[in-house]
């Protein structure tokens, strides 16, 4: 899931979706810590809620997003990110929940497969 939210994020970048700051010379450079720290700290813990500590699905959604997206918003207010064209933070909270979705899939199917291989 990190190889795909690093993807997207390189895309929206190239695409001038958004501008992270402080730039640097190499694209790929302007969201490391995000790619690499951010995101799959944020996915790990979703799941962590989900699935070991057995958290209500809805709260759990419910939290991330509101935590995502508030990041996102003082990311904003701070001038971190910059939208251009025509990306908004309601786009973004799209692509959280479709996010948040995928890897809730993506995990249950994970583990369903991993079950069911034992059980052969």
């Amino acid at each position: 899931m990190s190889l795909l939210s690093v993807t997207l994020n390189q895309i929206g970048m190239e695409w001038g979706f958004w501008t992270l700051y402080p730039e640097a010379d190499l694209l790929i450079f302007n969201s490391i810590y995000i790619d690499f720290g951010y995101n799959p700290s944020a996915a790990i813990l979703f799941i962590y809620m989900i699935y070991v500590k057995k958290l209500k699905r809805y709260a759990v959604y419910l939290g991330f997003i509101l935590f995502l997206n508030g990041a996102e918003i003082l990311a904003q207010h701070f001038e971190k990110v910059v939208y251009s064209n025509d990306w908004n933070i309601f786009y973004t909270f799209l692509a959280y929940v479709i996010g948040l979705i995928v890897l809730d899939l993506y995990y249950f199917l994970l583990t369903r497969s991993i079950s069911k291989r034992n059980l052969s």
